[in-house]
This record gives C-alpha cells, structure tokens and sequence, in this order.
C-alpha cells in the first residue's frame, strides 16, 4: 500500500472516531437536558417556592389569570376581613359590652357583601395596576351599607403594602407556610409576613395570610405616633378656626333657610358677601395654615383627608355662587353633591381620629 493512501486512511478513521464522540457527547447533553426539563416540570413546578415566584411575575404584569391560580383571592380577603374588624374593634375602647356585641352583629350581616368587594378590588388592581373606588351602582359606595369602604381599604393597608423580599418556605403536613418581608409605605416598617399555603389540582395556592392581624397592629401602632404628634402639632389652628366655622356655618343656615329660587335680592347679595369675603377666604387661609405644618409619614392620609375636606368646602361653596350669579339649578345641585362630599371626608376624619384614640375635635367646617 502507498505510503499516502495509509497515511489518508489513518486519517479518516481518526476523523470517525472524533465524530462518534461528538455525537456520544452531543446525544448526552441531549438526555442531561431532557432530564432536567423533566425534573423541573415534575418537581420544581410543583413546589410551593415555584408558585409565590409565579404570583409575584403575576402581579407584575398584571395576569389576573395567572394570579387567581396561586391566589385564593376570595379565601384571603375573607380571613382579611375577620382579622381587620377584630383589630378595628379590638382598637376602639368607645364602646361598651352591649355596644361591641351589637357591632360584631352588624359586620358580621355585610361581611359577604364586603368581603366580595375586597376580593373585586383586589383583582381589579392586579389587572390594571390602580386601586378603583366602588362606582355606579355598587353597594359599597358611599355609606350605603353602613361603612366607609374607603376608610376600611386604609386600614387594610394593602394599598400602601408591597414586597421586599421572599423568604424560607416551610412545608407543614399537606401545606406550607412562606415568610415575606413586607414594607409599609406609610410608615417605612418592614415586616414578615407569614402565608398559608395548600395545595389543589392546579398546584400550590395562596390561602391566607397567618399574622395579618399582627401586621394590621404593629403598623396601626407606628401610624398611631404619628397620628398622635400631627394632631397636637395641628390642634391650635384647629381650636382658633372651629368657633369661626361654625358662627359663619350658622349665618350661611339662616340666610338659605327657603329654597333658592325664593331668594330676595337683599339674600343674594348677602349670600355672596357672606361666601366671597368671609368664608372662602377663611377656608383658604385655614388649609394654608393646615399646609404649613409638617406632617409625619404615618399622618399622611389624615392631612390629606382633611385638605379633601376643605377643598370640596371651597369647591361647593364657588358653586353655590355661580349659581346665585346665574341662577341655574345644576350649579346648586353641584354645590350639594361637593357639600355631601366634604362631609364624606370629614366624618372619615372623624373616625381616623376616633380609631387612633386620640381625642380631638375636627374643623367644624361649613
């Protein structure tokens, strides 16, 4: 055989015994790879971790879908709703035995109503982002069922709530319980909240949230500092403005004590002086004054609850003028929809207030 014949088979045979063991190695990261894919499907997606992670990508880009399959929504907002009024109750030392039972009666009757417009806010805020106040005809706008919804989401505090971290996951017979730290927006605690969780058909799912009453107190306890010092802070402009509220409240009565179509031309005019110079002006002044002072994170709310109530005063009162001015009916109606709606916020004040145990008395405005 010539030398360059052997020499090209010698060649070739290395060449094959290359290619078989690219081939072996290739066909092994192939079975490596299956095996993975495999126990990833078989195991890691069946554990509780792989389902708060889902949840938490969920919530992110707002798949309601996604979410409702690691979130019992309607389970967590009803032992939300037992561990909130417990904590609200527990809270309020203004009522007697007689009282607290009647009370315990009373939210317990609307607890399905309620706790199915928990569950509605909370999905209609995964899927777009916004915590909506009921609307239109729902039953839980306004006062209708004999709460303040808005002021119940406050102090569920699942709006101001969001995630820092997530934690160890602890399997607990045929459940599981994962620690996540937590921070409250408004008053910058972080705290580890504990979740239940089991698992169904579909795989782990989020059931309820063990020490959500511990939550509900420790940040009702740091709010309530700050509460206590913006009302002290805030209690001389109070006490000054109260007695001018409610002297020019009770010439504001006298003066549209018959309807406004019945108005004299003297009424009007002392109508308009009586709102243009002196109590427009005053409310203005008065929330300058409220504005001024610096308010701790934790007061946040209140501040703005009562800046809400001044500035729909304002706003009602500039309709009621209109109106006087050009004397059509929508502009009154309006100036009695804002006027409703300042008495909204401060009634809501007014519980703030009452829930802190702080006694204070609330602007008498107009």
């Amino acid at each position: 055989m010539p030398m360059d014949e052997f020499a090209w088979r010698v060649r070739l045979a290395r060449r094959r015994k290359a290619h078989k063991r690219k081939f072996a190695l290739a066909a092994g990261l192939i079975v490596v790879t299956l095996a993975v894919i495999a126990w990833y499907f078989a195991y890691y997606t069946q554990r509780p971790e792989y389902a708060l992670m889902q949840a938490a990508v969920a919530l992110e880009e707002h798949d309601l879908e996604a979410f409702e399959r690691r979130v019992n929504v309607t389970a967590v907002a009803e032992a939300g709703y037992d561990d909130l009024t417990y904590v609200l109750f527990a809270r309020d030392t203004s009522l007697n035995e007689s009282e607290r039972n009647a009370s315990g009666k009373f939210y317990e009757k609307i607890r399905g109503s309620v706790t199915e417009g928990l569950a509605r806010t909370i999905e209609g805020a995964v899927r777009t982002g916004a915590w909506a106040e009921p609307d239109g005809a729902d039953a839980l706008k306004g006062r209708q069922l004999g709460i303040d919804f808005e002021y119940l989401m406050e102090c569920s505090h699942l709006r101001d709530t969001s995630l820092v971290q997530i934690g160890e996951v602890v399997r607990d017979g045929g459940g599981a319980v994962a620690t996540l730290t937590v921070l409250d927006g408004g008053t910058g605690l972080e705290f580890p909240l504990q979740l239940r969780m089991e698992q169904t058909e579909t795989g782990w799912q989020i059931v309820r949230v063990m020490n959500y009453r511990a939550y509900l107190e420790a940040v009702q306890t740091a709010a309530g500092r700050d509460i206590s010092r913006y009302i002290q802070a805030t209690r001389p402009i109070v006490d000054r403005y109260n007695g001018v509220f409610r002297s020019r409240q009770s010439e504001f009565r006298s003066l549209t004590e018959t309807g406004w179509g019945t108005y004299t031309t003297e009424h009007r005019k002392a109508l308009l002086r009586l709102l243009q110079e002196d109590m427009i002006p005053v409310l203005k002044k008065y929330q300058r004054e409220l504005d001024a002072v610096e308010v701790p994170p934790g007061a946040a709310y209140l501040a703005a609850q009562r800046r809400a109530a001044t500035e729909a005063s304002i706003a009602s009162y500039e309709s009621f003028v209109r109106g006087l001015d050009t004397g059509m009916s929508e502009d009154f109606a309006r100036a009695e929809t804002l006027h409703k709606q300042a008495l909204t916020y401060d009634l809501r004040v007014g519980d703030m207030i009452r829930r802190g145990a702080v006694s204070e008395e609330t602007p008498a405005t107009p």
